[in-house]
């Protein structure tokens, strides 16, 4: 018992390792400090002001504006103008009525489901750090630490950015069946300076499945620095050393929802390779949560094989083999770009986010897996070309109601074929959740894309995807936890406790060369729309978990497949 709540909890901080750019989720956009720091400095003759904790109760009219600072801020009766809050929580009960708009800026909405807002409602939950002078107030650089819920700081360690200081010295990776729980034992150190920031990391790590069982040493290492010039927009430096183990596909679920799958019910949705080697980058950011990177690496890739590691649920099952990789010494250049105008990036109402990378691979195969033997030589250089692009846009219809879009595509752009280190699929829940993860069908998989005979470690073996989903979410009548104030969980987002959520999905992967089997196509071909995999599903989102049920409707066949999803579906 010691041992597994220990594991787990070393296992929940995962997420805090997730992939997510600084300032699109920690610097509050600049835009949006000025219009906070413009409305609270104006006059507000007729409406309410205060600094402090506000309500107004049932019954009580508001012929204007309210705005409150620090806060928390209830109200049940009737605001004839806009509501704004500052660093400061709001609750809307079932009979408040608000005739304009709802702005909060560093605390979170819970909204009785009656409760009637006409205008629209934007939450930005990072802090505004401020000065006061009297009754007027001037925006800082720094931001303010923020004092929530335990759930909360652990997103918000995903998204600490520049002008935050720290000092962290244990952390965990995601726990994995190549791994059991990696951890990273060693100083990760930030300042903030006048001119921008210093970040410094150097760690050890242990691997539980293997570290301390092995027969052969098992540790690998992280050696990282990084400096930034400017603090809402600049230039930022770095290089770093490391011996680590990776995901192949990183993009579909989080490292937090791979983690507690594996570990809970002994499930890995992702497949793993080793990468030692070096790499240096240069950043630029700027406002409206802009960024674009260069790097270049010098990396080794190797395979890795599936451990025993312990989980809670289906212990009497052996583990997904994890399959063998191309291996080789390789040299990588890459170019990243991001563009985050969402009102949250974690519950967000409307606005787009788009990522792209473009890779360039050229190096020496010392190895190859046995599925790309058919394709790739034994031995010698390889060069490749790959990008990928995910672009997901927020749409706000209603006070209640919104309908969200994205679109993944990505694959072989050219030269050799690609390493398997860098094929795709689109097999899973965060992709096609109307078909199970790596199970067996009769015919082409045009989710992996494997060729016979299929090994059963079932790789992803696709050039490209593509990929299209869409869901339509509507709040709910419900008022979870409304008396649980303390509830270590509690969470409420822009949506209220719980939503509705219809969604469907449509896509494929497959092989570019000679076209053959349905499965590969010609370089400049697209698969007939015809061949592509689709789903219905539908699910209730209860802010921090999701439960969801998907049913195939491209092949009938396919049995109804049941879900959990860790915040929403993308």
């Amino acid at each position: 018992m010691r041992r597994t709540l220990l594991t787990l909890l070393l296992a929940l901080p995962v997420a805090a390792s997730g992939q997510v750019s600084p300032k699109s989720s920690q610097s509050l956009p600049r835009e949006i400090r000025r219009e906070v720091v413009t409305r609270w400095n104006a006059s507000n003759t007729s409406g309410v002001r205060a600094a402090d904790k506000l309500e107004l109760e049932a019954g009580r009219d508001v012929n204007g504006d309210v705005s409150v600072l620090h806060g928390p801020l209830i109200i049940g009766g009737h605001v004839s103008g806009n509501v704004l809050a500052v660093n400061a929580d709001v609750t809307l009960r079932a009979t408040a009525h608000i005739d304009g708009d709802v702005l909060i800026v560093g605390g979170q909405l819970d909204r009785s489901a009656s409760a009637h807002v006409d205008g629209s409602i934007r939450i930005y939950r990072q802090p505004l750090a401020l000065r006061e002078d009297g009754d007027k107030i001037a925006a800082l650089d720094d931001d303010i630490p923020d004092e929530d819920s335990w759930w909360r700081r652990l997103e918000q360690r995903t998204r600490s950015d520049s002008r935050s200081e720290f000092l962290r010295i244990v952390q965990a990776g995601p726990y994995n069946r190549a791994e059991g729980l990696p951890i990273e034992l060693g100083p990760l150190v930030q300042r903030p300076t006048p001119w921008g920031s210093v970040r410094f990391n150097t760690a050890a790590m242990l691997r539980t499945a293997t570290s301390f069982s092995s027969e052969r040493s098992d540790v690998g290492q992280r050696l990282r620095g990084e400096v930034r010039f400017g603090h809402d927009h600049g230039i930022g430096v770095g290089a770093g050393a490391y011996n680590i183990v990776d995901g192949v596909e990183t993009w579909q679920l989080s490292d937090l929802e791979t983690a507690l799958a594996a570990f809970i019910s002994r499930r890995d949705y992702r497949d793993y390779f080793a990468r030692h080697g070096a790499s240096g980058y240069v950043t630029a950011f700027g406002d409206h949560d802009l960024n674009v990177s260069g790097s270049f690496a010098v990396e080794r890739w190797s395979s890795r094989v599936a451990r025993n590691p312990f989980s809670i649920l289906n212990g009497e099952h052996a583990w997904r083999e994890n399959p063998s990789m191309d291996e080789g010494l390789f040299h990588i250049a890459t170019i990243r770009a991001s563009l985050d105008t969402r009102t949250d990036p974690v519950d967000p109402w409307s606005g787009w986010f788009a990522s792209a990378d473009v890779e360039h691979g050229a190096g020496t195969q010392t190895s190859i897996a046995p599925t790309s033997f058919p394709r790739l030589n034994p031995l010698g250089p390889v060069t490749y070309t790959r990008a990928f692009v995910d672009l997901r846009r927020y749409n706000r219809l209603s006070p209640t109601e919104q309908l969200n879009m994205r679109l993944v595509a990505g694959g072989w752009v050219g030269g050799d074929p690609l390493p398997l280190e860098r094929r795709l699929s689109v097999d899973g829940p965060a992709a096609l959740p109307g078909f199970d993860f790596r199970s067996g069908r009769a015919g082409p998989d045009v989710g992996t894309c494997n060729d016979p005979p299929v090994l059963p470690s079932r790789p992803a073996e696709c050039d490209r995807i593509l990929l299209t989903q869409i869901e339509y979410r509507g709040d709910l009548p419900l008022d979870l936890f409304s008396s649980w104030e303390d509830w270590p969980f509690r969470f409420r987002g822009a949506h209220g406790a719980a939503t509705w959520v219809l969604f469907a999905d449509a896509g494929r992967g497959w092989k570019v060369g000679t076209p053959s089997d349905g499965i590969t196509y010609s370089r400049g071909a697209l698969p007939p729309l015809s061949t592509f995999r689709a789903d219905l599903g539908l699910g209730l989102d209860l802010s921090i978990i999701g439960v969801y049920a998907a049913k195939s409707v491209s092949t009938p066949a396919e049995p109804i497949n049941y879900f959990v999803r860790l915040r929403h579906r993308f």
